[in-house]
């Protein structure tokens, strides 16, 4: 679908390289050798990209060091997108669409980055009156596939909503961090 919407397969290559890994931060060369790219093609992108805000550079040495830049207000909708279009998001979106009473899925910035910076991090905030043993079946694939543990949630809304007003440190992590909607309505829960 992306390959519609945006007409460059490398600067295609370059956003999903740098919106499902939010902290990486590369030069011209490094990034070359990650996409297996032509060089001119990357610089162009990066330029392209650093002109429209999403990308921002910065001199390092005697080499220009290319990251998202998170003030841009387009971010969290290109990471929302590229994720549901990724494989890992596809993958998340087969499993959990037959899931009963799910009515949104929430991943984390916590997810997306692999590391957890306190106790009260999630990975997955599944909203709904689903049946948790299905939820935990679910994890429990995801777990296998990426072979690594995901930090998961359920919750019902008005168990959310309660949280959220006793600012449940759960929650109130949760609501910190850069949140990608996978599934389903969020009807201005956050």
């Amino acid at each position: 679908m992306l390959k519609k919407i945006l007409i460059s397969r490398v600067r295609i290559k370059i956003l999903e390289k740098y919106l499902l890994n939010p902290h990486i931060s590369f030069h011209v060369r490094g990034l070359v050798r990650e996409l297996n790219e032509e060089i001119n093609a990357v610089r162009r992108e990066l330029i392209n990209l650093e002109e429209t805000g999403i990308l921002k550079s910065k001199k390092d040495k005697n080499m220009i060091v290319y990251r998202i830049d998170n003030s841009s207000p387009y971010i969290e909708i290109l990471r929302t997108l590229f994720f549901k279009n990724s494989k890992l998001g596809q993958k998340i979106y087969v499993r959990v669409e037959s899931l009963d009473n799910l009515d949104a899925l929430l991943v984390t910035e916590s997810f997306l980055t692999g590391t957890h910076v306190s106790d009260t991090d999630i990975d997955m905030l599944f909203l709904g009156s689903c049946r948790v043993k299905d939820v935990k079946d679910i994890v429990g694939e995801l777990e296998k596939d990426l072979e690594r543990e995901i930090r998961a949630s359920v919750m019902k809304q008005e168990d959310f909503e309660f949280a959220k007003k006793k600012k449940d440190p759960v929650v109130t992590n949760l609501l910190n961090q850069k949140i990608i909607q996978v599934y389903g309505e969020l009807n201005d829960l956050l």
